[in-house]
């Protein structure tokens, strides 16, 4: 069981990670925060019970093109590549492009009704989801990026 945990959790989950590890985007104006080792931890267990059913290793199971990467949540529209963004965006999802309302489709805890996996999430359990999403895309640079199959 170990094992599988592991698989899925990644690399972000060590007892003891680096300060850089750890510090992350807060917002859009800047800033950053460095998340505490114990918040990491909850972050990593909280997404591994919500997300990793369509987002392993960061990776989007129904769009292979658009992952958890640094690179995908900076280029979405809004930008997604900050805490306080991605916190926003598991209350009310769009789509890539910010154009289309995902409520029905995306966990989130504004539909407690359909996504009960979500309906008793604090914001700091959303912080702390966030927060293990932007820590891998600093621990694993293949985290959430698409593997290419070479011929």
């Amino acid at each position: 069981m170990f094992l599988t945990w592991q698989c899925f959790t990644g690399t972000a989950n060590a007892l003891s990670l680096s300060n850089e590890i750890r510090t992350i985007p807060l917002n859009d104006l800047g800033e950053e925060i460095t998340v505490s080792n114990q918040e990491a931890q909850l972050g990593s267990k909280l997404f591994v019970a919500s997300c990793t059913q369509c987002h392993i290793q960061g990776k989007t199971k129904t769009n292979p093109d658009v992952g958890l990467s640094r690179e995908a949540l900076a280029n979405a529209i809004p930008q997604r590549d900050n805490v306080l963004a991605l916190v926003d965006y598991m209350k009310y999802p769009t789509s890539y492009d910010g154009e289309d309302d995902l409520s029905l489709l995306h966990m989130n805890t504004d539909r407690p009704d359909i996504w009960s996996e979500m309906r008793n999430y604090t914001d700091d359990d959303l912080k702390a989801i966030a927060s293990y999403i932007l820590i891998q895309t600093n621990a694993d640079p293949k985290w959430g990026k698409r593997t290419l199959i070479e011929p």
